[in-house]
């Protein structure tokens, strides 16, 4: 480049401009290694208020375990006008019916599940609602999409890192805590690079209450843990059944002993 006096000059390159090129390039080689959050990767809160009869006995009952794992389901079902529509409804893992969900967050739970997305539903919060007696059940919901679905370049374990994630979410809600579940990419690009052990969101606020409900259970006793840990695991029962009996016969050997030698 020559000035007015035509003299050679250095040409002048903007530094902003050049860094913003810079963190450009860096994004589009980010997006190419990981999948897109917003196209691979759903999480968010769903309030229930109206529940079935066994969603009532099972949220206030020793299984409503706050971190338990759910399951959602679609089913078609007629409405007002008997035309057939997309229910999903929340179930037990061993198929009993919870509740039925409707509005927005019904759509896209059932696009979700139409699409092949893993969809996990966890216990996050349950309230005692005094007018009806009955329970309110808040559920966070995290869901991603499948790995066939997704494309990505970097060397990754992806559906379990996820899950590992899901797990590590569940644990935060069983000591109280109310992750945020909707993750920027950022955020997301980290679950994917530790296998699902990076889960640092930050605490959000639940929705307010309506009148005359409390809080009925929002994070896991000591008992329940035990108690969960023998829902999820065949084993676990078999082994907290096994020390039970082992107490027992010590206890009664102990008794005899004591009486009668």
């Amino acid at each position: 480049m020559k000035n007015t006096h035509s003299e050679e000059t250095r040409s002048y390159r903007d530094p902003i401009a050049t860094r913003v090129r810079a963190a450009g390039r860096r994004k589009e080689a980010l997006e190419a290694e990981y999948p897109g959050v917003r196209t691979a990767y759903d999480g968010f809160y769903l309030r229930l208020e109206e529940l079935s009869e066994e969603g009532n006995r099972f949220f206030l009952g020793a299984e409503g375990i706050i971190g338990s794992e759910l399951s959602f389901i679609v089913r078609a079902q007629a409405d007002s006008e008997l035309q057939l529509e997309e229910a999903v409804l929340l179930t037990t893992k061993d198929g009993r019916e919870l509740a039925s969900i409707s509005g927005k967050r019904a759509r896209k739970l059932a696009l979700h599940l139409s699409d092949g997305w893993r969809c996990k539903a966890l216990l996050c919060t349950t309230f005692f609602r005094a007018q009806d007696k009955s329970c309110i059940a808040d559920i966070a919901c995290i869901c991603w999409a499948p790995e066939d679905a997704v494309t990505f370049k970097a060397d990754l374990a992806y559906d379990a890192a996820l899950e590992n994630f899901s797990r590590n979410i569940a644990e935060r809600l069983a000591k109280g805590d109310r992750a945020d579940l909707s993750l920027s990419q950022e955020q997301y690009n980290n679950v994917l690079r530790s296998g699902g052990e990076w889960f640092l969101t930050p605490t959000v606020k639940r929705e307010p209450l309506q009148k005359g409900a409390v809080v009925y259970k929002s994070q896991r006793s000591g008992t329940e843990r035990i108690a969960g840990f023998a829902f999820r695991h065949r084993m676990g029962c078999n082994i907290l059944a096994s020390i039970f009996w082992v107490l027992l016969i010590a206890g009664i050997v102990a008794l005899v002993w004591f009486f009668f030698f």
